[in-house]
């Protein structure tokens, strides 16, 4: 019994390590196909304010998974310089203006966005927001 354990663990290990020569770039995986689009939010914010923020953005995803006719994903964060903030993945440029239409049309969408713009102690217009469309 034990030298059959044996065995198998030397056939495992063996196909473990006969990968290590395939090149890195078939394991990455791109964040975006092209034409996709990377929408990022940034606001300023104390860090003891951060927490409740990111609460209120975990809110608005959640309304925005629900609510909207346009689908993307949407992730929260922290940003290392200590902005909080959100990262959504719209399929396309057209996506994305749609999404944005129907956020600005929204009223519970907006007043969720300016209640995290409040929690940090600034408005709406103070977010930076950066498009990337990826190639």
């Amino acid at each position: 019994m034990k030298s059959i354990l044996i065995s198998i663990s030397i056939v495992l290990s063996l196909n473990v390590f006969s990968a290590h020569h395939e090149s890195d770039e078939s394991s990455l995986m791109p964040v975006a196909k092209p034409g996709q689009v990377i929408v990022t939010y940034r606001g300023q914010c104390p860090a003891e304010n951060a927490n409740k923020a990111i609460s209120i953005v975990k809110k608005t995803i959640a309304y925005e998974k629900k609510n909207s006719p346009i689908s993307y994903s949407s992730s929260p964060g922290i940003w290392s310089d200590g902005t909080v903030g959100a990262v959504d993945l719209h399929d396309s440029l057209e996506a994305m203006e749609e999404a944005f239409a129907w956020q600005a049309a929204d009223k519970k969408w907006s007043s969720l966005y300016d209640k995290v713009a409040k929690a940090c102690g600034i408005t709406i217009e103070d977010f930076e927001v950066l498009n990337l469309v990826a190639r």
